[in-house]
């Protein structure tokens, strides 16, 4: 990066970055080859230009943990200076990931295992809303608050590995505080960034659970996941718990290994939804292949398959719009539907959750009851600019795997990218240019 030369705000002192800052920087076509780099450039690996633009230098030795850092903003903002950019940053990492939802034998607690964080806890416990579905444990008063001990986090490496000091923090218990809720929607709403701005990270304590009953699941000797995706596992799993959220994975990167993975780690009934039938083949194949599950503890439910799993746990894979759907179903799908509703799952897997309208996941997610979400896809972009509702909805993106890491890696095909132009006829182009179409000319 000593060579840049690119129609960019000159950011070589101290003065042009205040100017960048007010938007007052002159725009040049700027040679920086002369700039002297500080002393400790080598621990700064990100180049922010006024532009929002950000340049991730790949050969340094935090590169791993800059990316990470970038994937986990990414998509989130719409920052058009370098001053929204900062803004930003300091807003976004002030409040997130300080309160958790943590649902531990079947019952909803708001925690946190930061001692400074506990005025925010009394806080959100004295709020208008969240007070009326506080649940107090002490008949005889007291400040309602639990204390209790948690993992600490695993965070995994470069390659999702752990080394032996990484073990030995993550076996430290830390304290943590909270208090009981009910309904937990209402309170994830309440915290939302446009709201209470808490966002908060949900975990299932599945080891705990003890009401839902056990799936005798393994993966198979032949599924061994690959680097990237035991670290995708890593960023779900990383203390001991199930974290909902969604994991990014280009085409062909193994996003169902890591479905059935994560599956076989809760070992509670799964509820796997696809987007139309054949992919559901594809899905109850995929569990075939991976895990230890037997062909009964598997079923399929769609409008030409209709199968239920022999025991107390299994796996369904069904369509989105077979159970959002909302009109007359024979006998046999509606008692299979009433069967989804009254189980509770112990992993909600969706799969293309890029492509699924939101109004249907709020009504698949309000009809099944279940304890984590992980969402998977090869690309986080939607059409209907509603990520942020795949946010509330089903949890943070956890992982992005870069693809251009992958195929240097071997793991995936190279890409070859070509443009192709379509001719439009007059009636046509006049259509495709006006304003209530222009939400088309982004697909």
């Amino acid at each position: 990066m000593n060579n840049i030369q690119n129609e960019e705000y000159y950011m070589g002192d101290d003065d042009a970055y205040e100017d960048s800052r007010d938007g007052e920087g002159e725009k040049m076509n700027t040679d920086f080859t002369k700039l002297e780099l500080k002393p400790d450039h080598v621990n700064r690996p990100l180049w922010a230009c006024a532009d929002g633009r950000i340049f991730l230098e790949t050969y340094s030795p935090l590169y791993k943990q800059a990316y990470d850092f970038l994937i986990a903003i990414a998509g989130q903002s719409q920052c058009t200076t370098f001053n929204d950019m900062i803004d930003f940053i300091n807003a976004s990492t002030a409040n997130y990931g300080k309160i958790k939802l943590v649902l531990k034998k079947n019952r909803y607690f708001i925690e946190s295992p930061f001692p400074e964080v506990m005025p925010v806890l009394k806080k959100l416990g004295n709020d208008g809303l969240i007070s009326k579905a506080r649940l107090y444990s002490d008949p005889y008063g007291g400040d309602g608050f639990t204390i209790g001990k948690t993992s600490g986090e695993l965070e995994a490496g470069p390659w999702g590995l752990l080394n032996a000091a990484e073990l030995a923090a993550a076996a430290q218990e830390k304290e943590t505080h909270s208090f009981e809720i009910d309904p937990a929607q209402i309170v994830k709403q309440r915290c939302l960034p446009s709201e209470l701005n808490y966002p908060m990270l949900e975990e299932y304590d599945f080891r705990n659970d003890n009401v839902n009953p056990d799936l005798d699941m393994e993966l198979k000797p032949h599924a061994q996941p690959r680097p990237y995706q035991e670290k995708s596992l890593s960023k779900m799993f990383g203390n001991g718990r199930a974290r909902s959220g969604i994991i990014v994975l280009p085409c062909g990167a193994g996003k169902s290994l890591v479905g059935v993975s994560a599956a076989a780690r809760i070992k509670k009934s799964c509820l796997c939804l696809a987007t139309n039938a054949v992919s559901v083949d594809q899905w109850a194949f995929q569990f075939k292949l991976w895990s230890t599950l037997r062909d009964d503890q598997i079923c399929r439910f769609t409008s030409d398959s209709k199968e239920r799993f022999r025991g107390n746990a299994g796996v369904v894979v069904t369509t989105y719009n077979m159970v959002a759907f909302g009109g007359k179903r024979s006998e046999e799908s509606e008692k299979i539907i009433e069967e989804m509703r009254n189980r509770e799952w112990g992993l909600l897997l969706m799969d293309g959750v890029h492509v699924v309208p939101a109004q249907m996941f709020r009504k698949v997610i309000g009809i099944t009851k279940s304890h984590c979400k992980l969402g998977l896809t090869a690309t986080l972009v939607r059409e209907d600019e509603k990520i942020t509702d795949l946010n509330f909805l089903i949890g943070p993106k956890l992982y992005e795997a870069n693809w251009l890491d992958l195929v240097k890696g071997g793991f995936i095909a190279n890409v070859q990218c070509a443009e192709v132009w379509c001719p439009m006829t007059k009636e046509f182009f006049a259509e495709y240019l006006k304003k209530e179409n222009f939400k088309k000319k982004q697909v």
